[in-house]
């Protein structure tokens, strides 16, 4: 059962990774604000989802409340477990994906930064969670 919301989402978050990828291969992350748009977004989106998911979930569990605490909680540590399979898909990529990056399009890249580009990372994961369910929370 996907509702309209849950594809807005996918949709989303599908285009945002292509944004990365157009990004990776125009040398927009030569930016630094280019990067924390991504994650911001990703975690705006992927909280969104969430949200959806969590609606769509309840129905069907019965003899369970779940209070707007407990899906504050659900969701930004969804957001942020997605957030740190992230990072360490980056530095898998980082590990094997470089040179071939480079031998088949000519792109030179670098999929993952030091510790302050991953703490930043996950942080605006979660800041764009916070914001979706801020802006956008409903009763």
């Amino acid at each position: 059962m996907i509702n309209s919301q849950m594809k807005k989402a996918v949709f989303s978050l599908i285009l945002t990774l292509l944004v990365n990828f157009a990004g990776m291969y125009f040398g927009f992350y030569n930016f630094w604000w280019f990067d924390v748009i991504l994650h911001f977004l990703g975690g705006f989106f992927v909280a969104m989802l969430m949200v959806h998911y969590l609606k769509i979930t309840e129905l069907r569990i019965t003899n369970y409340e779940l209070t707007a605490i407990k899906g504050y909680l659900i969701i930004v540590g969804a957001v942020s477990f997605i957030g740190v399979v992230w990072e360490f898909a980056e530095y898998l990529a980082s590990l094997t994906l470089i040179e071939s990056f480079y031998n088949n399009f000519g792109v030179k890249t670098s999929f993952i930064g030091d510790l302050d580009d991953t703490i930043n990372d996950l942080l605006m994961d979660i800041v764009g969670a916070l914001a979706w369910l801020t802006v956008f929370r409903r009763k």
